[in-house]
């Protein structure tokens, strides 16, 4: 089995110690992160209210979303009316809504959660 990068365990949502067990539940559109790993055990949240620091994530997010989709539809509407930006930036921010959500949760956990990769981790634990 290939080992993941940084990067694709943060877009995968996995843990950032082992890269294989994942930050969050499955199958719910805003799914609540996990208390800890469920394949190498360790527990993400090392304080109470840990993942309140994603907001300003998830903030950053939102902004990139909004001048995206801004320089999006003034490039294809040809500079249109205002209400088409409030439409276009407004149904992109919903739709990726939670996209955003796992995504900023799992970015901050990976870079201020002050874990560092073990990749030996699962063979040291059996």
């Amino acid at each position: 089995m290939r080992e993941k990068t940084k990067l694709q365990a943060i877009l995968e949502c996995k843990c950032p110690r082992c890269r294989r067990g994942d930050l969050m539940g499955k199958g719910k559109i805003f799914p609540k992160p996990h208390f800890s790993c469920p394949v190498c055990g360790v527990r993400y949240e090392k304080e109470p209210d840990f993942f309140q620091g994603a907001m300003y994530v998830s903030y950053a997010i939102s902004v990139a979303i909004f001048v995206t989709f801004g320089f999006g539809a003034y490039f294809v509407f040809n500079d249109p009316p205002t209400y088409v930006y409030w439409l276009t930036i407004i149904t992109a921010t919903i739709v990726l809504a939670p996209l955003n959500w796992r995504l900023s949760k799992s970015l901050f956990i990976h870079v201020f959660g002050g874990f560092s990769y073990e990749p030996n981790i699962l063979q040291e634990k059996n």
